[in-house]
């Protein structure tokens, strides 16, 4: 069955957070609840990596994330990024899908620059909190926003103080 919408997610600072010196991954750390939120959003969404790492650093986290089972149907890179002002911007048109069924969760502002309204701004998981439940209360929301159907810009705009409050907390709103 062909899913109706895509989820981009990135692996550092959303699904976990590591350490990478001298072509080796240190303290990798799975952010807390992230097999059950990949499980329960995987049933509703096509999941898909988008990252700023490099594909040699990126695939070793992914695949330990993978490693009893796969989650995500595709994976980009930092050579899929656009390059805006010094920065590496995540280009959602490259993704090959309709932009009314994309959603992209990044902790990096200007990776919504491009395309405004798809974007949810999660704070960031940097190791540290083990009861953390960012990822639970995203998938609460994106179920939601999937069950009602139609465009997810739509969802994003009716959920945005769900998202604010249980998602992006601690963060400043003024990004919203």
């Amino acid at each position: 069955k062909i899913k109706q919408y895509s989820l981009i997610l990135d692996i550092y600072g959303i699904l976990a957070y590591f350490k990478y010196e001298n072509n080796d991954i240190l303290n990798l750390k799975l952010r807390p609840g992230i097999f059950h939120f990949l499980n329960l959003v995987g049933k509703y969404y096509e999941l898909i990596i988008f990252t700023v790492e490099k594909k040699n650093v990126a695939d070793i986290i992914i695949d330990a994330i993978e490693y009893n089972e796969i989650y995500f149907e595709h994976r980009f890179y930092k050579q899929h990024t656009t390059i805006i002002k010094d920065e590496f911007i995540k280009d959602l048109s490259r993704i090959g899908r309709p932009l009314d069924e994309i959603i992209i969760v990044d902790i990096f502002p200007p990776n919504f620059r491009l395309q405004k309204g798809n974007e949810i701004f999660i704070k960031a998981f940097w190791g540290e909190d083990n009861s953390d439940i960012k990822l639970e209360e995203l998938g609460k929301i994106l179920i939601k926003i999937a069950k009602d159907g139609g465009d997810v810009r739509k969802g994003l705009i009716k959920y945005k103080d769900e998202i604010i409050e249980h998602v992006t907390s601690d963060i400043s709103s003024n990004f919203y």
